[in-house]
């Protein structure tokens, strides 16, 4: 005689966000990371695995439940109740250089004791795309004839087309040394 078993099985779901998905080079941001028991029976041995990308650095990390390893990029959660929520909070901030480019950060489900059934959403990618800054510059004069002893006025504008901020700006302006007296 045969007696079917049913296997009960859980649904862990995974989300990641970010609280400014356009930074600049150098701003602080803050992903959270989410992992929901949606049941219908409790969880154990619960591991996230969350690997940051290149171009971010100064991590830091607050679990409002277990503890995050930085050597294994591993946040070991443990026991999680059927309809329970535990939260990773991470600060990073965006490294010189990344401007215009676009950074992923995937957080997925590592392990869990229990079948999961719906394995769909055990993961969740969090992207940002690092404001770039584009400088131009335009150097005019008043006067592009003028005669001996004239007054003319060079204007040098320099203008941000990016949609980042540029900061360190410097502009370098070769004088000739041709006779010209110049006033700045």
């Amino acid at each position: 005689d045969d007696a079917p078993v049913t296997v009960n099985g859980l649904d862990l779901a995974v989300t990641k966000t970010v609280d400014d998905p356009t930074p600049s080079e150098g701003d602080t941001i803050t992903y959270t990371i989410t992992v929901e028991n949606l049941g219908p029976i409790d969880a154990t041995g619960v591991v996230i695995e969350d690997v940051f990308p290149a171009g971010l650095s100064g991590f830091t990390y607050t679990p409002d439940v277990g503890t995050f390893n930085t050597a294994t990029d591993l946040w070991t959660v443990g026991n999680l109740d059927n309809g329970d929520t535990a939260t990773l909070v991470v600060t990073a901030v965006v490294d010189a250089g990344t401007s215009g480019t676009t950074i992923d950060n995937t957080a997925s489900l590592n392990n869990v004791d229990q079948p999961d059934a719906d394995p769909t959403n055990n993961q969740d990618t969090a992207t940002i795309t690092v404001d770039q800054v584009d400088l131009a510059i335009t150097k005019v004069v008043d006067n592009a004839g003028p005669s001996t002893g004239d007054t003319i006025t060079y204007t040098i504008t320099v203008t941000n087309n990016g949609d980042g901020t540029a900061t360190g700006v410097n502009v370098t302006e070769d004088l000739p040394s041709d006779g010209e007296t110049f006033t700045l």
